[in-house]
C-alpha cells in the first residue's frame, strides 16, 4: 500500500538530508586530505595512482552486485537473503582482488611504469574488504534511516585522512594515497558488525532474488565504468605523468559534486519510488527537480570560477588544471537530467534498459575520446566526453518517457526554475572574478571567497523563491523547505511568547 504522499516526501527529504549531509562531511574530509596531499605530493604521484585506480574502478564496476538495491526492493527480508547477499559480496571481493593482481603486470608494462605492480596489489585489498561488509545494515535503509551509514562513512574517512596525511608528511610518497583507499573499507566493515550484529553463513539459497538484477547490472556497470574511465586509460599512454596528473586532479574535483549530492541519493530514491505507487510519475519529476535545484548552483562555481577553486583546493602550483575543471563541470551539467534514470530503472526492474543506454554511450564515447586524445590531447578527450554525455542524456529522456509516460518537455521543465535563478547568481560570480584573481594569499582568497559565496547563495535562494512563486507555488522541494522554515519560525515565536508569559 503506498504511503501518504506528504509523509513520504518528508521521510524522503529527511533520508536524503542524512545521506547528502554525511557525504558532504565525508567529501569535506576528502577535500581536506586532498589539500594536504597536494602540498606534499606532485602531479606525477597523483598521475601514477590515477593509472592504477582507473583499472580498479573498471574491475570493481565489472563485478558490481547491487545488493543493497536488491534487498531494499524485496517485500520481506529474511535471514537467508542476508546470508546469500554476504556470500555473493564476499565472492565478488575475492574475485576482484585476484583480477587486479593478475592485471598488475600487463598494466605496468603497457604504461612503462613498474611501480604499478606493487601499487595495484595493495589497492586490491580495498574491494576485498568491501566484500565483507555486513548486509544487515540494509534494514536501516529499508526504514529510510541512514544514520548508521553516516557513522560508518565518517569514521572511515577520519581514519583514512589520519593515515594518509601522516604517510604524506613522513614519506612524501604516493603510498599515502593508497593508504587512504585501503583504510576506509577496513573501518566501515568492522563498524558494520558493531552496529548490526550478525554471524554470516556461506549460502546461495536465495540466489533467485538477485539473479536477474545482477545479470543486467553486470553489463550496465561495465559499460558505465568504461564510459567513466576511458579517458584515464588512454591519456597516460599519450601524455606525460605531470599532464595526466593535472587532468586527473581536475576531473576528481569536478566529480565531487556528483559524489556528494547524487550518489548518496540512489538508495533513498529507490525507496521513495518503490513506495510511491500511482504517484511514481510525479514523485520522479519532483526528485529530478530537487536534484537540479541543488546541483546547478554547485556546478556553477567550477564552471564560472575554476581558477579560484583550484587555488583554494590544490594551491597555486595546480593552476593549469583550472580550464580542465571548467569544461569537465560543463560536461557534468549536460548529464544532469539523466542522473536518476538508474534508480528509476532499478525500481521498475528495467536494468537492461540502462545497460543498453550505457553501451550506446560507450560506442559513441570510445571513438570520439580516442581520436580526440590522439589528435588534441586533453581538450580532445573533454570534447569527446561532452558529445557522448549529451547523447546519453537524450537517450535517458526517451527512456523515462517509455517507463513513466512523461514527455521530454515535462522532464526538461524540471530545470527551468533553477536555471532561471542561476542568471543573477551567476552574474555575482562573474563580477567577483577580478577581485578573486588579485588575492595575494590563501587567507585573503578564502575571506573573499566566503563573502562572494554567501552573496551567491543568497541571490540564488531569493531568485529561486521568486521563480517558485511566479510558477504558482507548486509542490516540490521549495514548498517543503519554505513550510519547514515557517514551522520552525512559528515554534520559535511560540517558545519566546511562552517564556515571556512565564516571566510576567
Amino acid at each position: 500500500m503506498p504511503l501518504d504522499p506528504t509523509n513520504l516526501t518528508r521521510r524522503t527529504v529527511k533520508a536524503g538530508a542524512w545521506t547528502v549531509g554525511s557525504r558532504l562531511v565525508a567529501k569535506s574530509i576528502d577535500l581536506a586530505m586532498l589539500l594536504c596531499l597536494a602540498r606534499f605530493l606532485g602531479p606525477a604521484d597523483f598521475g601514477l595512482v590515477a593509472m592504477a585506480m582507473a583499472a580498479v574502478f573498471i574491475v570493481e564496476a565489472l563485478f558490481e552486485l547491487p545488493m543493497a538495491a536488491a534487498l531494499i526492493r524485496v517485500p520481506t527480508l529474511t535471514p537467508a537473503m542476508l546470508h546469500t547477499a554476504f556470500t555473493l559480496s564476499l565472492l565478488r571481493g575475492l574475485l576482484i582482488a585476484c583480477v587486479l593482481i593478475a592485471l598488475s603486470w600487463p598494466l605496468a608494462a603497457f604504461n612503462g611504469e613498474p611501480r604499478l605492480m606493487a601499487l595495484m596489489a595493495v589497492l586490491a585489498l580495498a574491494p576485498a574488504l568491501r566484500g565483507l561488509v555486513n548486509p544487515r545494515i540494509v534494514e536501516y535503509a529499508r526504514a529510510l534511516n541512514f544514520r548508521p551509514d553516516t557513522v560508518m562513512e565518517l569514521s572511515a574517512k577520519a581514519l583514512a585522512f589520519t593515515a594518509s596525511v601522516a604517510l604524506a608528511v613522513t614519506t612524501r610518497s604516493y603510498w599515502a594515497i593508497a593508504a587512504a583507499t585501503v583504510c576506509g573499507p577496513l573501518v566501515s566493515t568492522l563498524l558494520s558488525y558493531c552496529i548490526a550484529p550478525m554471524r554470516p553463513r556461506l549460502t546461495l539459497s536465495e540466489w533467485r532474488h538477485f539473479s536477474n538484477l545482477v545479470g543486467w547490472n553486470f553489463l550496465s556497470q561495465l559499460f558505465a565504468a568504461l564510459n567513466w574511465q576511458i579517458d584515464r586509460l588512454l591519456l597516460p599512454r599519450l601524455t606525460t605523468d605531470a599532464t595526466f596528473g593535472q587532468y586527473a586532479m581536475s576531473k576528481q574535483v569536478s566529480e565531487m559534486p556528483m559524489q556528494v549530492l547524487i550518489a548518496p541519493l540512489a538508495r533513498p530514491t529507490i525507496a521513495a519510488l518503490s513506495t510511491a505507487g500511482s504517484n511514481r510519475c510525479s514523485r520522479y519529476l519532483q526528485l529530478s527537480h530537487g536534484v537540479a535545484l541543488a546541483m546547478i548552483p554547485v556546478l556553477g562555481v567550477p564552471l564560472l570560477c575554476p581558477e579560484a577553486l583550484i587555488r583554494i583546493i590544490l594551491g597555486p602550483g595546480w593552476e593549469p588544471a583550472a580550464q580542465g575543471l571548467r569544461w569537465l563541470s560543463a560536461v557534468a551539467l549536460l548529464g544532469l537530467p539523466a542522473v536518476l534514470v538508474g534508480p528509476l530503472a532499478m525500481t521498475l526492474d528495467r536494468t537492461r534498459w540502462v545497460a543498453v543506454r550505457n553501451l550506446v554511450e560507450l560506442s559513441i564515447r570510445l571513438p570520439l575520446v580516442g581520436l580526440g586524445v590522439v589528435f588534441f590531447g586533453v581538450p580532445g578527450a573533454i570534447a569527446g566526453s561532452a558529445i557522448a554525455t549529451a547523447s546519453s542524456t537524450l537517450g535517458s529522456l526517451f527512456m523515462v518517457r517509455r517507463l513513466l509516460d512523461v514527455g521530454l518537455g515535462r522532464q526538461l521543465m524540471a530545470l527551468w526554475r533553477p536555471l532561471l535563478a542561476m542568471l543573477p547568481a551567476g552574474g555575482v560570480l562573474w563580477l567577483a572574478k577580478p577581485a578573486l584573481a588579485v588575492s595575494t594569499g590563501l587567507a585573503e582568497l578564502l575571506l573573499k571567497a566566503a563573502l562572494v559565496g554567501a552573496l551567491y547563495a543568497s541571490v540564488y535562494a531569493l531568485s529561486l523563491a521568486l521563480a517558485w512563486w511566479l510558477a504558482g507555488r507548486p509542490a516540490g522541494l521549495e514548498r517543503h523547505l519554505i513550510e519547514m522554515l515557517g514551522d520552525r519560525f512559528k515554534r520559535s515565536n511560540n517558545a519566546m511568547e511562552f517564556h515571556g508569559n512565564q516571566t510576567h
